[in-house]
């Protein structure tokens, strides 16, 4: 008898335990709800995100990757959640992307997730195309799985993807002893004429969160000094290094290069990571504003930017995935870097100290002018 008094005691207090337990936990969801309201912003929990995914049924993504890795990150989502009926769409161009942000103003696009374009992140913000939810509150909940770095300033984007600007050079023309080190490597007489700039600096203007915007126009006078080769896209340039046309480039994404460097192991190239680093977050992705389907849309974003979705990035686009994410080649090397991390508002601005680059640092009548 007294064993029963003891067991029906225990059960009352792990019943009391339990319901205070719950009735805290409600207290402060509905806490962060609260918050979140005053912020204009919204707050979900994870159940409410699975049970409004599974009521919803599908979705619809653009994601902003390129073409031939969308397939397998779909599959790969389908089969995370089998009961989400999931499509997806590409849009490619700067015609189609403000087509798209006209018809998602006017509330007649059919999508729920979208790839939000660096350079026009001001209209996505200005004319409130993606929802507002509180995701460094979420996160920090565990509603969602998403690396904290990766959330925009504005605080709607989660960034899912990286930039680094990197140097290489011919290991066939240049000597260890002789091989760049980084950025003012690149002003060094021993290069000029001999290693190539890309006439759209963009990597150059990433360099303005650490260094300033005055320090890089300066800079990029005293390259213009050193006759460096002109070139206009990144592709173009890394052939004609390997070809041994050129024995050096001061700038190039590094994922451009790893491409190469996986397809062929054995090009007669090497990497120099500079000080500092250029990084941009890219492929910044958020619910719209009007999804039909923004529970599971969610899931979307939280799947691209996690490691599930980032390993599948990194095996098909090698240096493309976040640098935020363990493990991915971007996180590898930015890690022990001095990194110029510039997004949010450095990102606002790059065009503009793009431009200036061009036109004033280096006297073209415009960005991508290729002298001949």
């Amino acid at each position: 008898m007294p064993n029963r008094r003891l067991v029906a005691v225990f059960v009352a207090l792990v019943v009391v335990s339990t319901y205070q337990e719950v009735r805290a936990q409600s207290s402060s969801v509905e806490a962060r709800r609260s918050e979140a309201a005053k912020k204009g912003m919204v707050y979900v929990t994870r159940e409410e995100i699975i049970a409004g995914a599974k009521r919803e049924g599908s979705v619809k993504v653009f994601p902003g990757v390129d073409e031939k890795a969308a397939p397998p990150l779909v599959e790969a989502f389908k089969k995370k959640y089998p009961f989400i009926e999931t499509k997806w769409g590409m849009v490619s161009g700067i015609p189609a992307i403000q087509r798209q942000i006209f018809e998602m103003a006017a509330g007649k696009a059919e999508l729920d997730v979208f790839h939000a374009h660096t350079g026009f992140r001001n209209d996505y913000i200005k004319n409130n195309l993606y929802k507002k939810y509180d995701f460094k509150a979420m996160i920090e909940d565990g509603q969602l799985k998403v690396p904290p770095r990766a959330i925009d300033e504005a605080g709607g984007f989660i960034l899912s993807g990286a930039n680094l600007g990197v140097l290489l050079y011919s290991t066939r023309l240049v000597t260890a002893e002789k091989a760049p080190t980084g950025w003012e490597s690149c002003l060094d007489p021993q290069w000029k004429g001999k290693f190539a700039v890309d006439t759209r600096p963009y990597l150059l203007a990433r360099l303005a969160a650490r260094w300033s915007e005055e320090k890089v126009l300066d800079y990029a006078a005293k390259l213009k000094a050193n006759d460096p080769i002109w070139a206009r896209g990144h592709t173009t340039s890394l052939e004609r290094l390997v070809s041994g046309e050129l024995s050096m480039i001061c700038g190039i994404s590094m994922h451009v290069w790893l491409r190469r460097a996986k397809n062929d192991p054995t090009v007669p190239v090497k990497m120099v990571v500079p000080n500092p680093l250029g990084v941009a977050f890219f492929e910044s992705h958020a619910v719209y504003a009007q999804a039909k389907n923004p529970n599971a849309a969610l899931l979307w974003v939280e799947f691209f930017a996690a490691k599930d979705g980032q390993e599948i990035v990194e095996t098909l686009e090698p240096g493309r995935a976040s640098f935020v994410v363990e493990g991915t080649a971007a996180n590898r090397v930015a890690k022990d870097a001095n990194v110029s991390l510039c997004d949010g508002i450095c990102r606002d601005r790059e065009e503009k100290l793009i431009e200036r680059i061009a036109v004033e640092a280096w006297k073209f009548p415009k960005v991508g002018y290729t002298p001949q």
